[in-house]
């Protein structure tokens, strides 16, 4: 068994479970999270591409598609988002200090490994501060930014006629999901604006995410008659979860007595599927209706927290343990979409491999690029994430773990969990969204080369007084392009990018409360032997604030309730670049 500084333990086991709901559901396929794409050729369109069958990406939007798309294809994606973000919190490093209970503190620069020993305790009755203490103290809270993995995503799908009417499909498909990384450094500390080391402000919300999320699908696609296509898509799920974050040992924001707790979780079969009917009513016309839905994500695995990190007069100390579930609902969809293509020739039945061609050698493929001159199309979704109002974490009964006392003696053995110790949930408060896409194409020539535009929109999809790092569900609009160059008359080239321009959110502070009990605790510094509040620090108020904060320190045992740990300024952008390969044959 590992062995833990007994006091600092005994007050952090309900708390550690904070970080398991860190990014879990940025590997989800939901507004906000996922943004407007669907392979190279839909990013290009603005997401508008639930109406229009040209590659097997109907898999994840139109699997009734299916039957319309002819002969078989093989689409590989390539899809690299880059995610602009940065959030100002506000406050002081000071706030919630206790002078008297402070202690040293250790910070070690990640990038350097260079180290320095903060002494934060005051000396003397009142407490007489250091000028190195004063100016922690008194500094305030530093931007942090996201620090983010440079891996594209990649998208494989495959389609097949199996008969005239019936269209097969098969695909390993990757959310399109908010990037992730590291907010500062993966150890919990930052070189801030004063070229001095400190805690990340952010450590209470996010250090570091590297999660992924992957969903085979098969789907099929039937025509019932001229007019009338259906499909359906089965879908695999499977999520591994990696996070680190800083817990606090109790309420307040001493590095001291913060632990930095690694997660490691797995739920290798959360099931999938979505329907959709495709209507023809006319050759030049589509329509599209479709539904998603998604189990609830239930994962497993195991967290190691690293105890005495930033505290110089211990030796870092890990305990692993387990986790039982990490339960949370997972959004569902409604979407439509209508599309008006000018046809150069009519819309083909059968395999669509050889029909029409002016002479038996021209084989010509059947699909937009070759049978239109342009469309347009206009899809809106429905997107249900107020189902996520939150997390449950639970952990399996009977772990022991033997503890160290402060002289560094064997300590008692504690329980974890310990007795009655009620269940802990941890608020999201999402918001449902609605989202629009527009966009079209262009064939300059037909059957060799199209240029494609469009444009989406979505609403907030969440309360600002519970934004944190994991899920960024902004106001957002973006403007898209793209082309596609068809070679060898079968092999098509697909380039696009996009630009997402998201709203600043701005999430004030709760008013000065010293008792901590309805809001923050804004002084800067207890005088120990009195017990006397000093005159609080106030930021500069923040104009026309989107919400005040709410997101507390999961923090059961403690002398008072627990600091407000999301308020600030978020600001963020996403750009994205894709490039693809579809082969007909």
């Amino acid at each position: 068994m590992t062995r833990l500084p007994t006091a600092a333990f005994l007050a952090s086991l309900p708390l550690i479970a904070f970080v398991l709901s860190l990014e879990v559901a940025t590997t989800a396929r939901a507004g906000g999270l996922e943004y407007a794409s669907g392979g190279t050729v839909g990013l290009a369109r603005g997401g508008a591409n639930a109406a229009r069958a040209d590659t097997p990406m109907v898999l994840q939007k139109n699997p009734a598609g299916l039957a319309e798309l002819r002969g078989n294809q093989l689409m590989i994606n390539l899809e690299y988002a880059r995610m602009n973000a940065c959030v100002t919190p506000f406050g002081y490093y000071g706030w919630g200090s206790n002078y008297g209970t402070q202690s040293n503190t250790k910070l070690i620069d990640p990038n350097t490994g260079e180290q320095q020993t903060l002494s934060l305790q005051g000396d003397g009755n009142p407490p007489v501060l250091s000028p190195e203490a004063s100016a922690y103290y008194n500094d305030p809270y530093d931007k942090v930014c996201l620090n983010q993995q440079k891996l594209p995503l990649p998208q494989l799908a495959f389609s097949m006629r199996l008969t005239e009417r019936l269209g097969f499909g098969a695909g390993l498909i990757f959310p399109s999901v908010t990037p992730q990384g590291t907010w500062g450094g993966k150890n919990g500390v930052i070189r801030g604006d004063t070229g001095e080391l400190r805690p990340t402000p952010t450590r209470y919300m996010m250090v570091s995410s590297n999660n992924l999320g992957v969903f085979p699908t098969v789907g099929l696609g039937y025509r019932l008659t001229d007019w009338f296509r259906i499909g359906a898509a089965l879908e695999w799920g499977m999520f591994a979860i990696s996070n680190i974050n800083v817990t606090p040992t109790t309420s307040g924001n001493s590095p001291s007595k913060d632990m930095l707790s690694r997660i490691s979780a797995e739920d290798f079969f959360v099931p999938a599927f979505n329907v959709s009917v495709h209507l023809v009513p006319v050759d030049a016309i589509d329509v599209v209706l479709g539904f998603r839905y998604q189990d609830d994500l239930d994962a497993s695995g195991r967290m190691i927290v690293t105890s005495g990190t930033f505290e110089p007069s211990f030796q870092p100390v890990n305990t692993r343990l387990k986790v039982s579930s990490i339960n949370q609902p997972m959004p569902w969809k409604l979407w439509a979409g209508f599309r008006y293509a000018d046809r150069i020739r009519p819309r083909p039945t059968g395999t669509g491999v050889g029909e029409g061609a002016r002479s038996p050698e021209a084989e010509p493929v059947h699909d937009p690029l070759g049978d239109e001159r342009w469309d347009v199309e206009l899809d809106a979704v429905y997107e249900m994430n107020s189902r996520v109002k939150g997390q449950d974490v639970d952990f399996p009964p009977g772990q022991w773990i033997e503890t160290l006392g402060v002289d560094g003696t064997p300590g008692v053995p504690v329980q974890f969990p310990a007795p009655d110790t009620p269940p802990i949930f941890i608020q999201k408060q999402w918001k449902d969204q609605i989202s629009l896409r527009a966009g079209g194409s262009y064939n300059f020539v037909p059957g060799l080369f199209s240029v494609s535009a469009g444009a989406h929109y979505e609403n907030r999809g969440i309360n600002p007084a519970f934004m944190q790092l994991d899920f960024w569900p902004l106001q957002r609009v973006g403007l898209h392009a793209g082309f596609t160059v068809r070679l060898a008359r079968a092999v098509d080239l697909n380039f696009a990018y996009a630009h997402i321009f998201q709203e600043t959110l701005t999430v004030a502070a709760p008013p000065h409360d010293p008792t901590g009990v309805a809001g923050i605790d804004k002084g800067v510094g207890v005088q120990a032997a009195r017990g006397q509040v000093l005159d609080p620090v106030e930021e500069t108020p923040a104009p026309n604030p989107d919400g005040v904060a709410a997101l507390r320190q999961n923090v059961t045992r403690a002398p008072k309730a627990p600091m407000i740990v999301n308020a600030g300024k978020y600001v963020s952008s996403i750009d994205v670049l894709s490039a693809g390969v579809q082969m007909h044959f």
